[in-house]
């Protein structure tokens, strides 16, 4: 070899070298810029659900819709992905399921495995309010339970299991005492298997102290909304039926106990009735305002 090419070589190899580094510039560019566009959905939408968890629902939906907003200027400059994601997110926020599945199969399209899955999911469990809006509650009533069973996409499953206990409950009036036993049973085996997978989302935890109550388990009911109070509830109207289940389970269980087992739930009761600032044992904080 030649003295120029031995020279060549390192000149090349450092070109090389520079492209590289350059291309690799570009491309962290690329992606921040993509992130950076996409950064104004994924606060809003985060904002949007820790202003839901205070109970500040109007607020939330706001900040839903900024977030909607966001995502779909994304979306039309650049489609990507995670912005159909995002977009996805917030569309199922707002209730518009037709408009969430399509965002999720675009999603899925362009690389995200999940939103597959979402997609349908989401899909289905429009239809499912549909049909029980049309009085198919049957119908209605099986989807619930296959999306609240088998589901991936957790807000959906979430929004279902709480369809599907609704709808249960509100069949049981005029039912004979064993079908009774038997869809509170069922609909206990299926808030339980979710909750073994989610055990820190106090909504699950409510719902089983709906069905504990209904099955007069009144001490286990009462745990039960005891940890759904301390874990969160999602909405406002949501959080005070499960106080009044908290009552109602005193009441129960005040005119069931006594001597020493009465004593020692008095005691426990009390510790709770001090921590919430409750004025008496049957008057929520929330009572007095």
């Amino acid at each position: 070899m030649t003295q120029v090419g031995q020279q060549t070589i390192p000149k090349i190899l450092n070109q090389k070298t520079r492209f590289r580094a350059a291309a690799g510039l570009i491309l962290i560019l690329l992606c921040s810029g993509c992130a950076s566009r996409l950064q104004p959905a994924k606060v809003h939408l985060a904002m949007g659900q820790e202003l839901e968890k205070s109970f500040r629902t109007e607020e939330a939906i706001a900040l839903y819709k900024k977030s909607l907003e966001e995502a779909d200027r994304a979306v039309r400059k650049k489609p990507s992905a995670q912005a159909y994601l995002l977009k996805g997110l917030a569309e199922f926020k707002l209730g518009r399921w037709t408009e969430a599945s399509r965002s999720f199969s675009l999603a899925a399209a362009l690389g995200e495995e999940k939103a597959e899955s979402w997609a349908r999911e989401v899909s289905l469990y429009g239809l499912a309010i549909s049909l029980r809006e049309q009085g198919l509650t049957e119908a209605a009533v099986r989807l619930f339970s296959v999306l609240a069973e088998r589901g991936k996409f957790s807000p959906a499953v979430r929004a279902a299991l709480g369809r599907l206990i609704d709808t249960q409950l509100e069949s049981l009036p005029g039912l004979p005492e064993k079908e009774q036993e038997k869809i509170i049973t069922k609909s206990i085996g299926i808030v339980e298997k979710v909750l073994g997978a989610d055990p820190a989302f106090g909504y699950y935890h409510y719902l089983l102290a709906q069905l504990l109550g209904h099955q007069k388990k009144y001490r286990e009911s009462f745990e039960e909304a005891v940890m759904a109070r301390e874990l969160g509830l999602p909405r406002l109207d949501i959080h005070r039926d499960n106080d009044n289940q908290i009552v109602f389970c005193y009441r129960r269980l005040k005119e069931s106990l006594s001597g020493e087992s009465w004593a020692e739930f008095n005691r426990t009761y009390r510790l709770w009735m001090d921590k919430w600032k409750w004025p008496d044992e049957e008057t929520p904080d929330w009572k007095r305002r």
